[in-house]
């Protein structure tokens, strides 16, 4: 996590704990360099009273990013001195009638390595009616988003979790990206890393028509293919068979599952990053796992892939 110099910390309001700062926090121990940047976005009702009187406009607005700078103030305050955690942290308190459009925003403007945000709970609809904040985040985001659980991160005696996706060539370079920002962590905590992977059978309808052919076979076959991809992936970067996991299942189901008994406390995924109508339809892992999980979620789009293998070259 040292390569984080910059990072966006997401305020949640009227929430008891500021998971998001909390976990920001956390990490600035091993960072002397870090710069912490707490955004409060917010729209007062009250300003639009005076919309249409400009002389009003200027004082109305200024009072009321004032009022909210100065909350914010007292939080980080509060955080730091219970933390005992004192790095270069900055405060700011911007205009936003939509929320998610504004971190965007603010991360665009700024120089920002990771954006940490605490996590929501959605709808069953939420996916089809409008785009709840965090998924917009991890669609949309040029940086590492971090959807951070209620829990301290650095507790003995858990894993951290590297979610892999075998389905096509592309993803290789997803699930080294993946396994390098998990090794970080890992030196700093010194939790061992593990490796899940979901084998989903879907069977083509033409094959049931066939004689003599056995879909337990096939599903076998398909688990089978996908656990010899796993273990030489972990055998060349050095992680323990021991370590690795897989099930036959749908990534949603499969990987809250694993990491539920293998107690994760982060979890590193990559994401398709669709948007539109094809997000509605077809949805993204990370999306779809990120309520069911007891851990942090690290997410790595392919604006943030694309962006680290354009460096390389």
């Amino acid at each position: 996590m040292k390569q984080y110099n910059h990072i966006l910390v997401v305020m949640e309001p009227k929430r008891d704990r500021q998971t998001a700062l909390q976990r920001a926090l956390e990490l600035s121990r091993y960072n002397p360099k870090v710069k912490i940047t707490v955004l409060r976005l917010v729209y007062d009702f009250s300003y639009d009273l005076h919309i249409l009187n400009r002389l009003r406009e200027k004082d109305t607005r200024d009072d009321i990013l004032e009022t909210h700078k100065k909350q914010l103030d007292g939080i980080i305050k509060q955080y730091t001195d219970e933390l005992k955690a004192h790095p270069q942290i900055e405060s700011k308190v911007i205009f936003a009638k939509d929320i998610a459009e504004g971190i965007i925003g603010e991360m665009k403007k700024g120089s920002y390595d990771l954006i940490i945000k605490a996590a929501n709970h959605h709808g069953v609809l939420d996916a089809i009616i409008f785009t709840p904040i965090d998924w917009y985040l991890l669609r949309h985001s040029d940086v590492p988003v971090i959807i951070a659980k209620d829990h301290k991160w650095y507790e003995q005696g858990n894993s951290i979790v590297v979610a892999l996706d075998f389905s096509n060539r592309g993803r290789l370079s997803t699930n080294l990206t993946l396994l390098r920002e998990a090794q970080q962590v890992s030196a700093i905590t010194g939790d061992p890393i593990h490796l899940v992977n979901s084998a989903p059978v879907a069977l083509p309808t033409i094959m049931l028509e066939v004689p003599h052919y056995s879909p337990e076979i096939y599903a076998q076959n398909i688990l089978e293919e996908h656990k010899n991809r796993l273990l030489a992936f972990a055998k060349s970067h050095g992680i323990k068979e021991e370590n690795c996991h897989i099930a036959e299942g749908m990534p949603d189901d499969v990987i809250p599952d694993i990491c539920k008994k293998i107690q994760a406390r982060v979890v590193f995924i990559g994401s398709a990053g669709r948007t539109g109508a094809m997000a509605a339809l077809m949805g993204n892992t990370c999306e779809e796992i990120v309520d069911y999980l007891d851990a942090d979620l690290v997410v790595i789009n392919k604006k943030v892939l694309d962006k680290k293998e354009e460096a390389i070259k």
